[in-house]
């Protein structure tokens, strides 16, 4: 099991922080010409959105077990979304803020057209609100569509991780998964499809967590360094077979990638495999970077985008900036919002 006193595991930040790049290697499409309509290494990477739903929907069973049975279950799942959700609100509210400045049809202004110029910021409080899903146009930050659609349907997982019978709640949370992955078209983003495949993604994760723990009550797994070794075994091998399936764009296997995402991280969490033991500041530096990396991405690129429309950029200068300008923005916003909340939490202290 994970320590208690520190929740964090370095080989789960090392693969969100993985799965961020390439979910950025993704959208090089939107970035450059050259990546358009082509099917490079990497461009098959969205389905590590498919890893950040299982991963959050495993960490929302394990929450609503060690906060243990609530009298208003109702009550507690809004809660809990408020908090799970509320920290994201700084980050993609400035990069959805300029996002639209970025995207303003300005030459509709400068030629008199105020309503048109107006209009054009109509989405935006919805979108403020990570509610996207809302409305039907296009969001503008496209990214978005992820936290808006988990948002949404959070609190279903939230109701189902406190029910008090825990086979019912494997049943649910096993059966919906199975049939939406196995009648889901490949990254089906029509609404509500996007609801349903955060969900399912939930749901997953809730799933292997319960088992997890079932198997853990019945000891199924012997406490051994052979049962050790084939654990961590079986964990590389789960999470470096996907990797690979999706750098080779093997598109017809994605079912069998969702699955070896499930598998590895049910071994990597239940702190049964040797990766468990991996310590690093670094690398869970760089796992707290993944959500802001994932919001100001699209941001970056949109930038870029209108600077290669005042001067010449080569498509590898354009990615340089791309990765670098991301990673830069992503650390600077994470370090000025830690603060802000570190000094809250402080005054709250002393007032207290």
């Amino acid at each position: 099991m994970v320590n208690s006193k520190n929740s964090r595991m370095a080989i789960v930040d090392l693969w969100k922080f993985i799965a961020a790049v390439m979910i950025m290697i993704h959208h090089l499409y939107y970035l450059s010409p050259a990546f358009e309509g082509k099917d490079y290494p990497g461009y098959f990477s969205w389905i590590y959105v498919e890893f950040f739903f299982i991963l959050t929907g495993y960490f929302t069973y394990r929450h609503f077990v060690r906060l243990g049975r609530q009298e208003n279950i109702v009550r507690s799942s809004l809660s809990y979304t408020r908090h799970k959700f509320a920290p994201f609100l700084p980050y993609t509210t400035i990069a959805i803020t300029l996002q639209y400045l970025l995207s303003a049809p300005y030459t509709s202004l400068i030629q008199g057209s105020y309503r048109k110029f107006i209009y054009s910021f109509a989405d935006y409080p919805l979108e403020v609100m990570l509610l996207g899903e809302a409305h039907g146009s296009q969001q503008r930050l496209v990214p978005i569509w992820f936290l808006s659609a988990m948002l949404i349907v959070f609190p279903f997982a939230g109701l189902l991780s406190q029910l008090k019978n825990k086979h019912l709640i494997l049943l649910v949370s096993g059966i919906y998964p199975l049939f939406y992955y196995g009648r889901a078209q490949l990254g089906n983003r029509v609404w509500p499809d996007d609801l349903l495949r955060a969900l399912a993604g939930l749901l997953l994760g809730v799933f292997i967590c319960v088992l997890c723990d079932l198997i853990r009550e019945k000891h199924l797994i012997p406490q051994s360094k052979a049962a050790t070794r084939s654990l961590t075994a079986a964990e590389i091998v789960c999470m470096l077979l996907a990797f690979l399936f999706i750098i080779r764009a093997d598109k017809s296997l994605w079912r069998v990638i969702i699955l070896l995402f499930a598998a590895g991280l049910s071994i990597m969490l239940s702190g049964r495999s040797m990766t468990a033991k991996l310590q690093s500041p670094v690398i869970a530096y760089l796992g707290k970077l993944s959500m802001p990396m994932f919001i100001w991405q699209w941001v970056v690129a949109t930038v870029i985008i209108r600077l290669g429309q005042l001067v010449t950029l080569p498509t590898a200068v354009s990615v340089a900036l791309y990765f670098i300008g991301t990673f830069l923005i992503s650390a600077v916003s994470y370090h000025i919002v830690e603060a802000f909340r570190k000094k809250r939490i402080a005054k709250n202290d002393s007032v207290s």
